[in-house]
């Protein structure tokens, strides 16, 4: 009986372990395309706070022209501290410019905080951003589930719309 408590206990540690060090998401972000056509982002926590965005690619659609199906990690992750923490909800003017977005590269906006809380937009390329409209909100809807949402819903909404989605996703 011990011998099989040690066998078990080792075969559960490396799970144990690999979910230990993926923390859970605990907020969503939405882009919010301005009327002068900036862009700002939308922080919802569930609880906690942030103080740092981080834009990353993801994936790349095609292959570069070496036939590398993995050209997206030559693209380097850009990183912005906030200037104060949000807690809670605020919004902040995205960081990044959306000219540097390679055009065959998904990416994705992450906030981070010092206590491991974070939150996530949606998946996007250059011409899906470029896409929203003023008064849109690009928004992860579809990427997790939901009560009032599914997979097939359009990602972009109106700002009312991604409250919403925000209030069920930490409900």
């Amino acid at each position: 009986m011990t011998r099989w408590r040690g066998v078990a206990i080792l075969l559960l540690a490396p799970t144990l372990a690999l979910t230990a060090c993926t923390p859970a998401v605990t907020g969503t972000l939405g882009l919010l395309r301005q009327r002068d056509g900036s862009l700002d982002v939308l922080v919802r926590l569930c609880h906690g706070s942030v103080d740092s965005l981080e834009l990353r690619a993801i994936n790349s659609f095609p292959p570069n022209q070496d036939g590398d199906s993995e050209g997206w990690r030559n693209v380097k992750a850009k990183e912005f501290a906030l200037s104060e923490p949000i807690i809670g909800a605020g919004d902040v003017a995205m960081p990044f410019r959306e000219q540097t977005l390679g055009k065959d590269v998904l990416f994705s906006v992450t906030a981070f905080g010092e206590n491991g809380e974070n939150a996530v937009s949606g998946h996007f390329a250059a011409s899906e951003l470029a896409a929203v409209k003023p008064g849109e909100v690009l928004t992860p809807i579809g990427m997790f589930a939901s009560d009032i949402y599914d997979s097939s819903d359009d990602p972009v909404v109106s700002p009312e719309e991604f409250q919403r989605f925000a209030d069920d996703f930490c409900s």
